[in-house]
């Protein structure tokens, strides 16, 4: 059975299960009955060949294409495959009757390598060095040159994506199902400590009846896969000496006649596990150049892993590089807020003591400023921690950002700042969340107030409205001694502050954030007067994203 999932089309998001037997893609048809116009009644056919599925166009009037390739004679589908009739987009969901067991619930029995203790005897037919060069994809039959490149192609893909290694042997299961004849298949990866060879991946062409099955296999073939790191191909017989034993299985015709291929996943000469594949041998007799495929996968696979594991590595310890410097940066800051409320309370506990007003309201001054910034500091850490859709309401800008400016007008007074704004008028309705843009011009105006000197400083908040182009600016610019040229990239990093232990370096990092939730720009310019000015550029329509030419410099 195969599964057909629709992702554009008049049928949008419904999906379609097919039975063993061919079935026609077509307008109101009974098997798979699509509502689009624009395809025939009979427009294609999926039929089941040897465990796959094959699509034939059926000489339709707008044909059939395949991951964008018009059809013109039978396709072999492969998972994953993109069906395109008339206006309908199809994705082919891959045959179900291939079960696929893997991950860490797969039984330890479930791949048995010495029969119950009774030796399977098996002939081989050939072998072949996994480090060797002669693993290279040799020159045979023109189909068997494609196949075998087409799966060096796919598997360059896979070492080449960052995924886990878990993922990757799936990836790798996947390919060899879709381009290599096998009734069943099994991936066997060494877990330290011990080095016993677990089952990892395992996957039957056919649902077995009544659950999964237990694979049965000679543990001979896989010592000697393991030791030798040799490539095995071979069929079950009682005739190899190298397999020869004392105690010989009761029937070898019990467990039916089939060609085996094994092959180790190697990183130079380490180890990692090993690839088993079998299949009947009256639907197909493994020869050479499937033992070298088989045994290039099993390279290729060693090198993917080692990659996943190196990148899994450098993520995890740039991981902990990060959540260390984060530490360190928020300690700075929180120490230093914990020490202003231990001299704020410390003030107030004298003054009540000595029964002095003014002391108390001067050291409960101190605490108040403290207490603003444990708030700043959480909120600004929570905005920056997890991504989120900014909740946006049709409102109007200038109230939102007069709010924001009368928070910081107190840190203006405490260092006798003039905090301006000139905020244009009328300002029509505009989508935004406004629970960001408040903290947005917070940070702006807040940042600006701690960069001007004290009781010269001069910060001045706009806002501008530009219907032709639809676009808002919100800038705030003051008159502080500016950002070196070789900062001006990095102000908006986390953790980046100028301000010593004074500032958390999340400032303009949640500022930058907020309004690229908001699908905005956000630049810093350095006037040629000195100072430095903030203009943040957002979109008046909520379905618009700027572009990076509309949001350089001021508007027009």
């Amino acid at each position: 059975m195969a599964t057909l999932y629709v992702l554009q089309g008049p049928d949008k998001g419904r999906s379609f299960k097919t039975a063993n037997e061919p079935a026609i893609l077509g307008r109101e048809n009974d098997q798979i009955p699509l509502t689009d116009r624009t395809i025939s009644r009979h427009h294609a056919e999926l039929r089941p060949e040897d465990g796959t599925w094959i699509l034939r166009d059926l000489n339709s009037a707008n044909g059939t294409l395949v991951n964008g390739v018009r059809v013109d004679k039978p396709i072999r589908l492969k998972h994953g495959d993109q069906i395109k009739i008339g206006s309908t987009l199809i994705v082919y969901g891959g045959e179900e009757s291939v079960e696929k067991y893997s991950g860490a619930h797969i039984p330890r029995d479930l791949v048995d390598l010495d029969a119950s203790s009774k030796n399977l005897d098996s002939a081989i037919l050939s072998s072949i060095a996994a480090s060797d060069e002669s693993i290279i994809i040799a020159a045979p039959e023109m189909a068997q040159a494609a196949k075998a490149w087409n799966v060096m192609y796919e598997l360059s893909e896979v070492i080449g994506a960052i995924i886990s290694p878990e993922q990757l042997l799936e990836r790798v299961m996947d390919i060899i199902f879709e381009q290599v004849q096998v009734d069943r298949a099994f991936i066997l990866m060494r877990e330290p400590p011990s080095d016993d060879l677990i089952p990892t991946v395992v996957r039957y062409r056919h649902q077995p009846r009544g659950g999964a099955e237990r694979i049965t296999t000679s543990r001979r073939i896989i010592n000697m896969v393991v030791h030798r790191r040799e490539g095995v191909l071979c069929t079950n017989a009682m005739t190899d000496s190298r397999f020869a034993s004392e105690q010989k299985s009761d029937s070898i015709h019990d467990f039916g006649l089939v060609s085996v291929v094994c092959a180790p996943i190697l990183v130079r000469d380490d180890l990692l596990g090993v690839i088993h594949i079998d299949c009947s041998m009256s639907k197909h007799t493994y020869n050479q150049e499937q033992l070298r495929l088989i045994t290039a996968i099993g390279h290729m696979t060693g090198l993917a892993i080692q990659n996943a594991r190196l990148v899994q590595s450098r993520m995890q310890t740039a991981k902990l590089a990060a959540v260390g410097e984060t530490v360190a940066y928020l300690s700075h800051s929180i120490k230093n807020i914990l020490q202003g409320l231990r001299s704020g309370a410390d003030v107030v506990q004298m003054g009540i003591q000595r029964q002095q007003m003014p002391m108390i309201g001067q050291g409960w001054q101190i605490v108040e400023r403290n207490l603003d910034k444990v708030l700043h500091l959480a909120t600004n850490m929570l905005a920056f921690s997890k991504p989120r859709e900014p909740r946006l309401e049709r409102v109007q800008l200038n109230p939102i950002v007069m709010d924001a400016v009368a928070l910081a007008h107190r840190k203006a007074d405490e260092k006798s700042v003039i905090l301006l704004t000139d905020l244009e008028e009328p300002f029509p309705p505009m989508p935004i969340d406004v629970d960001g843009i408040h903290q947005l011009v917070l940070n702006l105006a807040i940042n600006a107030v701690d960069a001007v000197p004290e009781n010269d400083g001069i910060v001045n908040v706009e806002t501008r409205f530009d219907g032709e182009h639809g676009w808002a600016t919100i800038t705030v610019t003051d008159n502080g001694p500016g950002i070196p040229p070789e900062m001006v990239n990095k102000v908006f990093e986390p953790f980046h502050s100028s301000k010593g232990q004074g500032g958390t370096g999340l400032g303009l990092a949640v500022a930058h954030k907020i309004v690229e939730e908001h699908r905005g720009r956000l630049t810093v310019e350095r006037p040629p007067d000195g100072g430095t000015c903030f203009r943040v550029v957002l979109p008046v329509a909520a379905d618009r994203e700027l572009e990076s030419d509309q949001t350089f410099g001021p508007p027009k």
